[in-house]
């Protein structure tokens, strides 16, 4: 660690001259020495480097440093060490952990929707931590997800319009919210009574996105199919109807009797039922659509019924050409540098991320005429974004390397109304996120995991939702209804019978024929299974065919997947064990998982040779790091939100529900989790196997090491003689319940 922190080190030193991040965080220093100067404010001591390494790990990685980490730091004499570990922090992938965990609150994101298929969040999870990861420009990002358009394996962002499926004027009162800062939403049902938006400008403002509309076209050409064989039935009974000399009766019972004939329903729920989740939108598109105003509208500047254009509520217009793509026309003009909101809102945001309050308090309720608590530093901060286009990893460098944040944290409660003036961070308590995350840094080896598992099971999902996709397309339409009729009489007949078992297994049932009830409840599991295992043969097995001929690839058969014996979802689980050439990666063979397995225990034993475990206890320390992999993920890598009775739940984590719906305020549950719990046993934290506790075993100061690991400093005098004698299991107990752990110094 020692060395890695020197490199990097080298790396901050050599980028100084190509680089304003050192001269930008002098230059915020001066302005906010000179705005202490003004209004008489003493500004808070430096931090110790104690206090600076936790405080800038949970900040940039989400997360406490482990001992080892702590150490490496509070041992290095370099004199700019806080601005390598800084710079170092920021490549890490704690860093895309942590800051998606801040996006996803922000961005409401859920892991599974309503009325959507899980490959969209699942596409769209994606897409967050991949900007994260490359550093997509800020402006980037918000022009990509408001500017979304096509199906989730092509464009994960269309995940944010997805998010409120079919209400697109909620999701622009959110947009003008979370990237304008302007709460626009009481303008939605009337003028705004406390600001002041007409209800007309929302509805010009909400003109620009009201096209989007969920997209489903896996069954389009079936429906495309069946209009034309109904469209030939009706142009015959018109021009029967119209030689009639009945008025047409006998040519509208011939009509009825042939739709009926036709049988359209049955036939769809055949093509339908090997679709699965696919029958819910997996895309966004664009139509032309005219938003009016609403029937009630009873405002001065308008009526009813009136057409509404696209129009911004301030800064420079945003024309949409005739046939241009308004939503585009919107995405540019948000996160345009010209915008006079925008980026005032990601400058407060980020402030506050790294200051516990923002220079412009309510930044996402603006108001003309709302002052920042240091205009001077907001204005430059701003230009200081746009300079630096937009890169948000170097505006928050610049932060955590000016000597305000370095300083000692103000512990005062801000009053309502009153201006902090920042003459260091404000205390404040972790995130659930923040907490759970460093429980992690305790419990596992490896901290800062991806859940590589989870992440090829939902690219797996995104593979296979587009495989079938585009099994379904390219067999075509007319195909596929001639396969579903060719299907219809089978299924019908097997459907009879089940009928009928199912009857005849009630009246045994009543008659008090057990033999005979359960003779007949096994045929009609039997009967089950052989009609959708008959499906999967006459009808899915022709379409997967006909996709490999088209990719000119080829069928593999996943061996390794488990499926699942419900005949029910047979059909579903023939696309997840199928694999087609050029839908992801091929299956595994099983030489392939046994070579996976060896070469997981080679590097589960050279863990266990790194940390001197003795060879009579190599067995359970593999056991229980194999454990820490699965229970002890971090908070990125989990369903989000967790479910509810989660310790992140109990934390506080956000519902999702609402934007930053987070609550950051102690309650009793938090206590009782953390004293009562389980995560304080002997399989958790207290394992004899844990970083944690090999960290305090190996120590010649058991007591100093718990400190270091849980609160990254050394015992003072008087700690270390209070506490002589007491419990390692007790202090462990005792810290991880205090304040000086739960807050950020």
């Amino acid at each position: 660690m020692r060395l890695v922190l020197l490199f990097v080190f080298a790396l901050a030193v050599s980028l100084r001259a190509e680089t304003s991040i050192p001269n930008a965080a002098a230059e915020i220093d001066s302005m906010l020495a000179a705005h202490w100067k003004s209004v008489g404010v003493t500004p808070n001591a430096s931090a110790t480097d104690e206090v600076f390494v936790r405080r800038v790990y949970l900040d940039l990685a989400g997360r406490i440093p482990t001992a080892q980490e702590t150490l490496a730091f509070l041992d290095l004499k370099a004199q700019e060490k806080r601005a390598a570990l800084t710079t170092d922090l920021l490549a890490r992938e704690s860093y895309v952990s942590h800051f998606y965990n801040f996006w996803a609150d922000v961005l409401r994101f859920k892991s599974t929707y309503i009325n959507t298929a899980n490959v969209v969040p699942a596409a769209y999870a994606k897409w967050i931590k991949e900007s994260l990861r490359s550093n997509k420009p800020y402006d980037q990002f918000v022009r990509e997800l408001l500017s979304a358009k096509g199906l989730a394996w092509e464009n994960g962002a269309i995940g944010y319009f997805q998010r409120d499926p079919e209400m697109p004027l909620d999701n622009m009162a959110l947009t003008s919210r979370v990237f304008l800062g302007t709460r626009i939403e009481c303008a939605q049902c009337h003028d705004h009574p406390f600001d002041k938006w007409k209800q007309t400008e929302f509805y010009h403002l909400a003109a620009y996105t009201y096209g989007n509309k969920s997209v489903q076209e896996a069954l389009s050409g079936v429906r495309d199919a069946f209009k034309r064989r109904e469209d030939v039935i009706r142009e015959d009974f018109f021009a029967e109807k119209k030689s009639a000399n009945d008025g047409g009766k006998e040519a509208e019972k011939r009509r009825d009797e042939r739709m009926a004939a036709m049988e359209f329903r049955p036939v769809l729920n055949i093509i339908r039922q090997g679709i699965g989740q696919l029958l819910s939108p997996v895309g966004l598109g664009r139509e032309k659509a005219m938003l009016k105003l609403p029937h009630d509208f009873k405002e001065p500047d308008g009526k009813p019924g009136d057409v509404m254009k696209p129009a911004t509520l301030f800064g420079p217009a945003a024309e949409v050409a005739p046939d241009g793509d308004a939503a585009a026309a919107f995405a540019k003009w948000v996160a345009s540098p010209e915008n006079p909101r925008f980026t005032r809102v990601i400058v407060n945001r980020l402030w506050k991320t790294m200051f516990g309050a923002p220079l412009t308090e309510s930044f996402d309720d603006l108001k003309d005429g709302r002052t920042p608590a240091v205009p001077e530093l907001e204005a430059y901060l701003e230009k200081l974004m746009v300079a630096q286009h937009y890169d948000m990893k170097a505006f928050i460098a610049v932060i955590a390397n000016t000597k305000a944040y370095q300083a000692a944290v103000s512990s005062e409660e801000l009053e309502p109304g009153k201006p902090y003036h920042f003459p260091g961070p404000l205390l404040r308590r972790m995130t659930a996120e923040q907490v759970w995350d460093s429980l992690v840094a305790l419990a596992s080896y490896e901290p800062d995991a991806r859940d590589l598992a989870r992440e090829a099971r939902d690219q797996r999902r995104i593979d296979v939702s587009r495989m079938v996709y585009d099994a379904y397309a390219s067999f075509g339409g007319e195909k596929l209804v001639d396969l579903g009729y060719a299907r219809l009489q089978r299924e019908q007949e097997l459907q009879k019978r089940e009928t009928s078992a199912r009857e005849a297994a009630i009246a045994a049932k009543r008659d008090g024929d057990k033999e005979k009830e359960v003779a007949l409840k096994r045929e009609q599991g039997t009967l089950t299974r052989e009609r959708n295992e008959a499906y999967v043969r006459e009808f899915l097995t022709p379409l997967v065919e006909n996709l490999a001929r088209v990719k000119s690839g080829k069928i593999t058969v996943d061996e390794n997947y488990k499926v699942n014996p419900n005949p029910a979802v047979f059909a579903v689980e023939t696309w997840r064990r199928t694999h087609v050439t050029g839908y992801g990666p091929e299956p595994k063979t099983a030489g392939q998982v046994a070579a996976d397995v060896t070469a997981e225990t080679v590097r589960l034993a050279a863990l266990s040779t790194k940390f001197r475990v003795p060879e009579t206890e190599r067995a359970a320390f593999i056991s229980y790091v194999k454990k820490t992999r699965t229970e002890w993920l971090r908070a990125s890598e989990l369903e989000s939100p967790a479910p509810r009775g989660h310790f992140l739940r109990t934390m506080g984590q956000s519902d999702r529900d609402f934007v930053e719906n987070a609550n950051p305020n102690a309650a009793i549950p938090q206590a009782l989790a953390l004293m009562n719990g389980d995560l304080l046993t002997g399989q958790h934290l207290l394992s004899p196997y844990s970083p944690l506790m090999q960290f305090v075993s190996k120590s010649a100061a058991p007591h100093e090491a718990v400190f270091l690991a849980i609160l990254s400093r050394k015992l003072s005098p008087a700690e270390r003689t209070r506490l002589a004698g007491t419990k390692i299991e007790d202090l462990v107990s005792a810290l991880l319940n205090t304040k000086q752990f739960l807050f950020i110094q």
